[in-house]
């Protein structure tokens, strides 16, 4: 148990302060009547009839808001002054001010409601609530915690599913840079037949549909469902950089986990595969994936490791037998690196589509094009320059080897990704 006085204890003992120049004993007396009446005060704090209860989201996107609401109760004869406050992990920032301060009616209850937001991606677990509690003479506040763990779950990705969703009920998808998710008259699936329109190929005119119904006919298509998609992810030691305050990891879970949405709209199967040093989690293409694949992406550890392309690969022989589009989010910058990778690639493509996501790093191009107005920019900028020509070298023989490649800025990558997704479904290349 911890006691702190209250202003009106110090206020006391201060206006007492002057006795000791008349009479120490009466000041010692005056002292140690406020003393007592301190400790009476404590005493009369009913820490046993106070309750605290907190209301926490079980999930909350990385880079949300939610509310975190604590219920006070008493059955104190009396009304109580509270303090609290909330023991939050560093994965949780709080806004606003630190403290709660109720004042409880008797045998009554209040409700206090505060902000979070969302600042890492993963499990985070909330502690103690610490109380005070203000004696009725207002002498003394009496401290203590009230045990309540509590766990929640930060998941990338999930703000942007919603947004999307949220802009595809308006039909404003190109104001993200998102194409509509389905499009009549692309794709390869037939679909209905309709009246000819100026302008349609005439290579969809059904000839046989145009005379029977003594008008011209053209045949609509759309893009094929019930493919398999899976989103590779490397967890390695390049995708831990930050960028923009965020892993580059970040983007790449925010990413695959809109491109699952859109992919499952369009009647896809989803599947996801994490890696770095070791295989992290495998999850096979099924139909609306999107709650487990939420799980799985908040629970994903980068490591400071160089991925295991070979093993990553010669799992997905075992593990990916169906043909799927296979889409790595990972970067390349070490030649020898990008090489191994592009072996593996061409390899993967005798069975599957593979396409190649990779995330600029700004903070490196920023500074290849910095003025060089000293020597040690010019040998960061070289350095930089460098760096990014071995980087375009690699993505360009990526190209070359027939391998589709999604190159973007971090905050640009979901329409990045999408788009490209919707493009092979258009063109029918899975």
């Amino acid at each position: 148990m911890n006691l702190l006085p209250a202003r009106r204890c110090l206020a006391l003992l201060a206006l007492a302060a002057p006795l000791f120049l008349l009479s120490s004993a009466a000041a010692f007396a005056v002292n140690a009547l406020i003393l007592l009446a301190a400790a009476l005060d404590a005493a009369r704090v009913p820490r046993a009839r106070l309750r605290v209860a907190r209301t926490f989201p079980r999930q909350l996107p990385l880079d949300g808001e939610a509310d975190v609401t604590l219920v006070f109760e008493s059955s104190a004869p009396g009304p109580v002054r509270l303090r609290a406050t909330d023991d939050l992990p560093p994965t949780l920032t709080r806004l606003g001010e630190p403290d709660i301060e109720v004042l409880l009616p008797p045998r009554g209850r209040a409700t206090r409601t505060y902000r979070v937001r969302a600042a890492e991606r993963g499990t985070a677990t909330a502690g103690d609530i610490h109380l005070r509690a203000l004696g009725p003479l207002g002498l003394v506040w009496r401290q203590w915690r009230e045990p309540c763990p509590q766990t929640v779950q930060i998941q990338p990705g999930l703000q942007d599913v919603r947004r999307h969703r949220l802009l595809a009920q308006r039909h404003r998808l190109r104001d993200a840079g998102l194409r509509a998710v389905r499009e009549r008259g692309e794709g390869t699936a037939f679909e209905s037949m309709r009246d000819y329109i100026p302008g349609d190929d005439p290579r969809r005119i059904d000839w046989k549909a145009t005379a029977r119904r003594a008008t011209t006919t053209v045949r609509q298509f759309e893009a094929e469902r019930s493919q398999n998609v899976l989103l590779a992810i490397d967890a390695g030691r390049l995708m831990t950089e930050r960028i923009g305050g965020r892993e580059r990891l970040d983007y790449a879970l925010s990413a695959a986990l809109l491109m699952a949405d859109v992919a499952s709209l369009q009647g896809d199967r989803v599947g996801a595969f994490v890696f770095a040093d070791r295989i992290q989690q495998f999850i096979p293409p099924t139909r609306a994936p999107l709650t487990r694949l939420a799980d799985a992406f908040a629970r994903v550890e980068g490591r400071l490791a160089e991925p295991d392309y070979p093993g990553a690969f010669a799992y997905l022989a075992k593990a990916l037998r169906r043909r799927s589009l296979l889409v790595l989010f990972t970067d390349v910058i070490d030649a020898r690196a990008s090489a191994a990778l592009l072996s593996h690639l061409n390899a993967a493509k005798r069975r599957h589509l593979p396409l190649v996501v990779t995330l600029r790093n700004t903070a490196l191009e920023d500074t290849a094009e910095l003025p060089a107005a000293t020597e040690a920019d010019v040998f960061r900028r070289g350095a930089a320059e460098e760096l990014l020509q071995a980087r375009a070298h690699a993505l360009a023989a990526m190209q070359r080897a027939g391998v589709l490649v999604a190159d973007a800025r971090p905050r640009d990558a979901i329409p990045a990704v999408v788009n490209r997704y919707l493009e092979v479904k258009r063109r029918g290349l899975l």
